[in-house]
């Protein structure tokens, strides 16, 4: 290969390789982790105990 041949490869940008796919990992949270879920924040903003509120048809 020439100094030539290897500028011209040089100034050919190369696509890099694609990343291998991964599953996709989304799940719907369990009642009980949306309990915990809830009591965590309760406890961050300082109202520990405060029951989940629920959805109620009108």
């Amino acid at each position: 290969m020439s100094l030539l041949d290897h500028l011209i490869d040089e100034s050919i940008p190369q696509r890099p390789t694609p990343a291998p796919a991964t599953p996709p990992t989304h799940r719907y949270w369990t009642t009980t982790e949306q309990d915990q879920h809830w009591q965590d924040l309760c406890k961050a903003v300082g109202t520990p105990g405060k029951p989940r509120p629920s959805h109620t048809a009108a």
